[in-house]
């Protein structure tokens, strides 16, 4: 087993931000479709209202699978980590420090909703006081979140040829000298 060093107050605050950006890049893009959905479609006469519910209840629908794709299955197939935990370098790792399985994504997702009690208190006051910072899903599926440094060099993004697998290894036909990729410092031959 590896041992864990007890994180900082700091990650509760990163992971606040973290779930709050994640929230917002699903639920965006479903209140987007759902303006345009009302604006395009609206029936006239009494019928609005009936009309309105129904598109409620489909984006709550939409924004629920948007929130278990970026909480399950994008961090299970990604390293550990949510778009949002990649930009502010956070990873969800197992006790023993290996990847998590696909249960125990879904296990700490599903559990949010006795961490999101009371707005989140509950999930709060568990982190603050469990020794690794962990919320009631964390500790129900043996996770932690830990802070991952930051390479030299490494994007905010992930790279098609890391993260995505579009290409084996991305190659260009000529280098970065060939274009004045050299930061400054040129090779006179």
């Amino acid at each position: 087993m590896v041992r864990m060093t007890r994180p900082g107050i700091g990650v509760v605050g990163r992971r606040l931000v973290q779930f709050l950006l994640d929230e917002l890049l699903v639920f965006l893009p479903m209140l987007l479709l759902a303006i345009a959905v009302v604006w395009l479609f609206h029936p006239n006469g009494p019928g609005l209202l009936t009309f309105l519910k129904v598109v409620l209840y489909t984006m709550l629908a939409l924004d629920f699978l948007g929130l278990v794709f970026v909480n399950v299955w994008w961090p299970y197939r990604h390293g550990g980590q949510t778009p949002a935990m990649r930009w502010l370098r956070l990873r969800i790792r197992t006790l023993d420090g290996g990847h998590p399985t696909l249960g125990a994504f879904f296990v700490r997702d599903l559990l949010m909703v006795v961490d999101g009690f009371a707005w989140g208190l509950a999930g709060i006051v568990v982190m603050l006081v469990t020794r690794r910072r962990q919320r009631f899903g964390d500790v129900v599926a043996r996770t932690v979140v830990e802070h991952v440094p930051k390479l030299p060099n490494q994007a905010a993004f992930p790279r098609p040829d890391g993260d995505f697998g579009a290409v084996p290894r991305a190659e260009l036909a000529f280098d970065g000298a060939d274009v004045g990729f050299d930061r400054g410092q040129r090779n006179h031959e």
